[in-house]
């Protein structure tokens, strides 16, 4: 199908830079899974749909954490009578038991949206977002919250197909094509799948031209833009992009070259710049830093610069990547139901911008003797972890959403470490903190 974006592994990724990434098994029973599309609900929550890795091919099976990314639970995607050949584009979730699927025709099934309300054990269509005739093709769904949602399609009817909800799915509305700018030309450019990026109620995605559509209203009203590259999936001149906020981005294409935006995609410039992986690149959300990873060549690296300079990670096969505040994920390779899949940020390095102007927390006293009180301002904290500056993970507590704290930390030994808060929201602060 000419629809497919996905990364084809090299080699078998069976471990991962300790201070950066940490391999997790995501229970595939079949080997040479890999992930095609990640959603990350909060610090605790993460879906994931699964590929076969070493051919491309789709299939309908998930992945779901409830731990932060620690261990997975995998399971297949009954998506019904007749829809066998359906292959499964990309999944968005709201919680640890509502998500959303799209899928689009591999043979004679339409395709469109289905909903799952109990983690994945059963699967409805939403048969107000149509997807119906033999032009459809749903390339991603995505939610912003349980009623605010987006479903986007290929040109149907000489304009993009695409819907948006405000009660969970119940009633999809396709926006007009007046609000919408052409396909150009109608009968040649398409979108991908799960090509898309966010940044508070402003979305992308990109086409097969190279254009930039976006949306500043959850997908009510358009813009598009030409783009550095001249087809987003083509192997030379294709790639990856990505937004920190609705005006900063960057794309990274497979020539080497990366851009970059001030103006949500309107203007590109090129960024002298080199140490980067053309594979996928993500943005750490709403600041300057930001991670690049690859298949071939292989390997991953970090920017603390908005890309202009970049400091390797390591040389270890990488797939599509996804980070939430300072929660992140690289997808890998099983081997087996356990032995990797996907590789877990488990690093401090993104989040020492921060320190100095964390503002939503604190500790006292610091430096400690051993009792730590933890005041935060945010909507609840439910794990506290703490690291040393090597990166090892030293101390782990959860908690039931409090916003008031009390460690004992005496067990730590004398030093300074990192102390990193999670939110039920998936909301993250990091601060230094010495234990005497």
């Amino acid at each position: 199908m000419k629809k497919i974006l996905l990364i084809i592994f090299m080699s078998v990724s069976i471990g991962a830079n300790a201070q950066f990434w940490t391999t997790k098994a995501t229970t595939f029973t079949t080997a040479n899974r890999t992930l095609s599309s990640i959603s990350i609900v909060d610090g605790s929550n993460i879906w994931a749909t699964g590929t076969d890795g070493a051919v491309g091919s789709t299939v309908k099976q998930i992945t779901r954490s409830v731990d932060g990314g620690n261990t997975w639970v995998s399971s297949n995607i009954a998506l019904g009578t007749g829809t066998t050949t359906l292959g499964i584009t990309s999944i968005t979730a709201v919680s640890p038991t509502t998500a959303w699927v799209s899928a689009n025709p591999t043979g004679t099934p339409k395709g469109g949206i289905w909903k799952t309300v109990n983690s994945g054990v059963n699967w409805t269509k939403q048969a107000t977002a149509l997807f119906n005739t033999t032009a459809s093709f749903a390339n991603f769904v995505y939610f912003w919250d349980a009623n605010n949602g987006i479903a986007q399609g290929d040109p149907e009817s000489s304009y993009y197909e695409i819907y948006t909800t405000t009660d969970g799915g119940t009633t999809w509305v396709r926006v007009p094509s007046a609000n919408i700018p052409a396909p150009a030309p109608v009968a040649d450019e398409f979108g991908y799948n799960n090509n898309y990026a966010v940044s508070g109620n402003t979305i992308w995605f990109a086409t097969s031209k190279g254009r930039i559509f976006k949306s500043s209203d959850k997908g009510l009203n358009w813009t598009v833009s030409q783009s550095p590259s001249t087809d987003i999936g083509s192997a030379t001149t294709g790639g990856s992009y990505t937004f920190s906020d609705t005006s900063k981005g960057l794309m990274s294409l497979a020539n080497g070259n990366l851009y970059n935006t001030l103006d949500g995609g309107a203007t590109w410039n090129i960024v002298a710049s080199a140490g980067y992986f053309s594979g996928d690149i993500k943005y750490i959300p709403n600041s300057s830093e930001v991670v690049s990873a690859g298949s071939a060549p292989a390997g991953s690296s970090y920017s603390l610069n908005d890309g202009v300079t970049w400091t390797n990670i390591d040389g270890t096969p990488h797939g599509l990547l996804a980070f939430k505040n300072f929660i992140g994920f690289s997808a890998g390779l099983n081997t087996s139901a356990t032995v990797g899949g996907v590789d877990k940020y488990t690093g401090t390095v993104l989040a020492n911008q921060s320190f100095s102007n964390t503002k939503n927390i604190s500790a006292t006293p610091n430096p400690t003797n051993g009792n730590l009180k933890l005041l935060s301002s945010l909507n609840g904290i439910n794990e506290v972890m703490i690291f040393d500056l090597q990166g090892k993970q030293v101390y782990v507590e959860k908690f039931s959403e409090l916003n008031e704290i009390n460690l004992d930390l005496s067990i730590l030994q004398t030093g300074a470490y990192l102390l990193k808060t999670t939110t039920i929201n998936g909301i993250v602060e990091t601060l230094k903190i010495m234990k005497n």
